[in-house]
């Protein structure tokens, strides 16, 4: 098994951002000497890791659908 592993798939999605908010994914971007995309990737997995409740409420949907529920409608979208 290599130390290294392979990089994530990446897909084309198309979000839409305040301003300020592209103004700074920019900025980071530029100061890290990396890409916008980066910057969004990063700031997502840290914001979604640290979230407790988020990571409660996926727990809880992931056993949900292992007990043959349904998942809450807002949370199939």
């Amino acid at each position: 098994m290599s130390i290294i592993n392979k990089p994530p798939e990446m897909v084309k999605t198309r979000i839409r951002t305040a301003g300020a908010n592209r103004v700074a994914v920019d900025k980071d971007a530029i100061f890290i000497q990396s890409t916008p995309d980066h910057v969004v990737n990063s700031a997502l997995k840290i914001v979604t890791w640290r979230d407790v409740e988020l990571r409660r409420w996926r727990k809880q949907t992931q056993a949900d659908r292992k007990d043959g529920h349904a998942a809450p409608k807002a949370a199939r979208a």
